[in-house]
């Protein structure tokens, strides 16, 4: 990532303070890649930090589970009345929460993959996080597995990548600069304590005008830089979250999450100039040891992950219905947490830390509403290390499947992004 200080830093310092910041030299145009809808190939991850519920978000209704899952859960699991179908399974029901995600559902642009986890799975917050983040579990490398990807590829984009939001995930980390805000359009450049005061617009020509002179053999690929950084900076003015208007009649929740996601779709669609084609985003709150559900409050559905949970839902489908189908053929929008629950629910009306977890998929490239079935379904009679559901999908399949077959990125570049991995295929994108 580029602190706005060393940013601002590097500009006047020139040739040497470019210098500082080496991956800035590659910014260049490039052809566009295109995918099925005419513009660019993107993918924005949405990361549940804490550990969603995933037993409780995509609950098995075939007899048998279900009976299992009540036991389990005597106070904390739902009547299947309470339960909405999913479309085109009769082996699971989902929270109702999801409900504003049915229209892509329906149209065969959603998909579950239940039971989600990796070898030795550890429920350790910062272990697990990492691993998903890594994508090489217990290596200890601390680059981001999208991160590698934009190393690894080459795209039109001035800036391929974004995190929206205020800290950057490990991720996106990594060679590559990211820039991250929770609004682009309001960046300022006077950071430094010695700059207080100075008007950003006034610090932006000054510093433009030490650019402004006829490149030379020994300045060029600095001039050329500085160009195109300014020309970002002036882009990303013009995209000011608080004026943007979605389109096709989508509502945005107002919430945080709610402006971060439409940031993302803001962002995304301009291809023009921005090329984004990786998008990260966090939304926290998911370690419901307490308090997850209140009995009482079943029928009204009032809880903690509830409240998430429909956060989470209406902001993608408001995504959903922004983009609109076109550009819906050229996103994947991929849900990821770092671990499930346990499957017993504790004395406090919550879960505590288990293994296999459930992911979930939004785009027009996928073939079709895939939900893992009972042949999938590692079954609640038999629980991993007694206490959890266990896992039969790995995650990096996931990511593996969507950055080859969404992406369009080769067998051996990925073997640089998820390296050490068989890849076995999940079924979502062919």
């Amino acid at each position: 990532m580029v602190q706005r200080r060393t940013f601002l830093k590097a500009l006047a310092g020139g040739v040497a303070g470019l210098s500082a910041v080496p991956a800035l030299a590659g910014l260049k145009h490039k052809p566009l890649r295109l995918g099925k809808g005419g513009g660019l190939k993107k993918l924005v991850v949405l990361f549940q930090r804490g550990g969603n519920d995933g037993l409780n978000t995509l609950i098995p209704v075939s007899s048998a589970e279900y009976n299992h899952y009540r036991s389990l859960r005597p106070t904390l699991g739902f009547t299947s009345a309470q339960l909405s179908n999913v479309p085109g399974s009769s082996f699971f029901r989902m929270h109702p929460a999801l409900d504003p995600l049915l229209p892509a559902m329906n149209a065969g642009h959603f998909s579950f993959i239940h039971a989600v986890a990796y070898p030795g799975s550890d429920r350790s917050h910062f272990e697990s996080q990492s691993y998903y983040e890594t994508a090489i579990p217990g290596n200890g490398i601390s680059a981001g597995w999208l991160n590698r990807f934009l190393a690894n590829t080459t795209g039109p984009g001035s800036i391929r990548g974004l995190h929206i939001g205020n800290n950057i995930p490990q991720m996106a980390s990594g060679q590559v600069p990211v820039p991250v805000s929770t609004n682009f359009g309001r960046l300022t450049m006077a950071v430094d304590n010695e700059l207080e005061g100075v008007e950003d617009e006034a610090m932006r020509q000054n510093i433009r005008a030490m650019y402004n002179f006829t490149p030379t053999a020994g300045n060029e690929a600095v001039y050329n830089t500085g160009q195109r950084i300014f020309d970002m900076l002036d882009s990303f003015s013009t995209r000011d979250r608080e004026d943007y208007q979605p389109e096709n009649g989508a509502q945005y929740p107002d919430t945080g999450l709610g402006d971060r996601v439409m940031h993302a779709a803001q962002m995304l669609k301009d291809d023009d100039f921005l090329g984004v084609e990786v998008v990260t985003i966090d939304q926290g709150g998911y370690d419901t040891h307490a308090a997850q559900i209140n009995p009482a409050n079943l029928t009204d559905g009032e809880t903690r992950h509830q409240e998430l949970l429909s956060e989470l839902a209406q902001s993608m489908a408001a995504f959903y219905a922004d983009m609109g189908p076109v550009r819906m053929q050229d996103v994947m929008f991929l849900v990821v947490t770092e671990f499930g629950r346990r499957a017993y629910q504790n004395d406090s009306n919550g879960t505590d830390h288990g293994t296999g977890s459930l992911a979930m998929v939004m785009g027009g490239g996928l073939n079709g509403t895939h939900i893992g079935g009972d042949d999938m379904w590692p079954t609640l009679g038999e629980l991993h290390r007694n206490h959890d559901l266990g896992w039969t999908t790995d995650f990096r399949d996931i990511y593996w499947e969507i950055m080859r077959n969404h992406m369009g990125v080769n067998d051996t570049t990925l073997d640089t992004i998820i390296p050490g991995h068989t890849f076995n295929s999940v079924g979502i994108i062919t």
